[in-house]
C-alpha cells in the first residue's frame, strides 16, 4: 500500500482534504515512514478564497496519526482558524 513516490488522498474532516507525498519507506516496520504533507480546505480553493498550498519540507510520519486533524470539526484551517473570520477582521 505505501510506495516511494505515490500519493495519498484522503478528507480528513468538510471541506479539508489531506495529500501525503511517500518518499521512503525504510522505517514502515516500526509504523513510520519520510513524507511530505498538504492539507488544502478544497471549497476555499474552488471559491478563489485561497490558493493550493505546495507540500511540506519531507517529514517523519506515523500511519496512525497521518489523518490526525488539529482544526475544527466543521472545517477552516489546520490551525482551527476561520478564513473567513480573516477576511472580515482584515477588512476592518
Amino acid at each position: 500500500m505505501y510506495r516511494p513516490g505515490q500519493t495519498l488522498s484522503r478528507f480528513i474532516t468538510c471541506d479539508v482534504r489531506r495529500d501525503i507525498k511517500i518518499l521512503s519507506i525504510d522505517a514502515i516496520d516500526n509504523g513510520e515512514f519520510i513524507g511530505q504533507l498538504r492539507t488544502n480546505n478544497v471549497l476555499y480553493i474552488i471559491k478563489g478564497l485561497a490558493k493550493e498550498s505546495a507540500f511540506s519540507e519531507p517529514v517523519t510520519l506515523n500511519i496512525k496519526t497521518m489523518w490526525n486533524w488539529t482544526g475544527a470539526g466543521w472545517g477552516g484551517l489546520p490551525d482551527g482558524s476561520s478564513l473567513a473570520q480573516r477576511l472580515l477582521d482584515d477588512s476592518k
